[in-house]
């Protein structure tokens, strides 16, 4: 239950668009892209797959639709990240529910997709970051929750493994700051009975010219199916979730909104969402 003073933080800093997708959707991937969030595939409200895209225009407080030229191929669960005008998605679940290891790339100029190489990784819930001209997938499903990094280089065409992530996960989250990509909750396997689903706090740094890994101050609450975003001033923004099924567990959806410092390594709580969603 939301306190009053939460519902009065609410309306004093979240505001509640007045456009919305024309088509309703969850497990998607976005992106920004020329000042636009890019909304890419997902389930709609049949649990279908889609490759259709939305764009939503701040500046306008509109969407557009059929616009967008859709992906080559339904997806649900990719991971998607801009660069140099051009969106790249990347793996994701197939309409026979199978992870995919495809790369699929969107040139704005051209309106037009295209298939890059494979990952050599096929992975869903996975995320996806660029960091000075290269993309890193992170993390995933496949059967079993991974942690693998691997790195693209638009330049050449070519993936290459880096170095692992210390946590197996899924349905995580990530952002870059000053050049470091921030991995946050998520979820993984309950090591006891390998059927259980745990969802995690954990929040580790990625530094891609060392290829190291730190683990830093976890969140203040367990979720995976979240969201983050990082402001101008550097700081990150981790927001909504779920708590799945488990052992002991029912599904619970948050409000919570956490800001993390990544100079002071420090966590506060922010005015919750007005909704709360995975």
């Amino acid at each position: 239950q939301q306190t009053e003073k939460q519902i009065q933080e609410q309306k004093s800093t979240w505001t509640i668009s007045s456009g919305k997708l024309n088509i309703p959707r969850s497990e998607i991937t976005s992106a920004i892209l020329d000042g636009k969030i890019y909304v890419i595939g997902g389930l709609n409200a049949t649990g279908k797959n889609i490759a259709a895209v939305e764009v939503y225009d701040p500046s306008t407080d509109s969407w557009s639709n059929n616009t967008v030229a859709p992906l080559p191929e339904q997806r649900d669960h990719a991971a998607a990240a801009a660069y140099n005008g051009k969106l790249y998605v990347v793996g994701g679940y197939d309409n026979m529910r199978k992870p995919s290891n495809k790369l699929f790339i969107y040139d704005l100029a051209t309106n037009k997709w295209q298939e890059g190489k494979p990952m050599p990784t096929a992975r869903g819930a996975l995320t996806a970051e660029f960091i000075n001209g290269t993309l890193y997938a992170i993390g995933g499903n496949s059967t079993l929750p991974l942690n693998t990094n691997e790195a693209y280089s638009p330049q050449n065409n070519t993936w290459i493994q880096k170095a692992p992530m210390p946590t197996a996960r899924h349905h995580h989250t990530s952002t870059v700051v000053d050049g470091k990509l921030y991995l946050f909750g998520g979820r993984q396997l309950d090591n006891s009975t390998k059927s259980f689903i745990i969802t995690l706090d954990k929040n580790e740094m990625y530094d891609s010219q060392k290829n190291t890994w730190i683990t830093l101050e976890p969140m203040p609450s367990k979720r995976g199916g979240l969201a983050a975003a990082n402001s101008s001033d550097g700081q990150i923004y981790v927001i909504g979730g779920e708590l799945p099924p488990g052992s002991n567990e029912t599904i619970r959806m948050f409000y919570n909104n956490e800001k993390y410092d990544p100079k002071s390594n420090n966590w506060t709580s922010q005015p919750p969402m007005p909704t709360a969603r995975h």
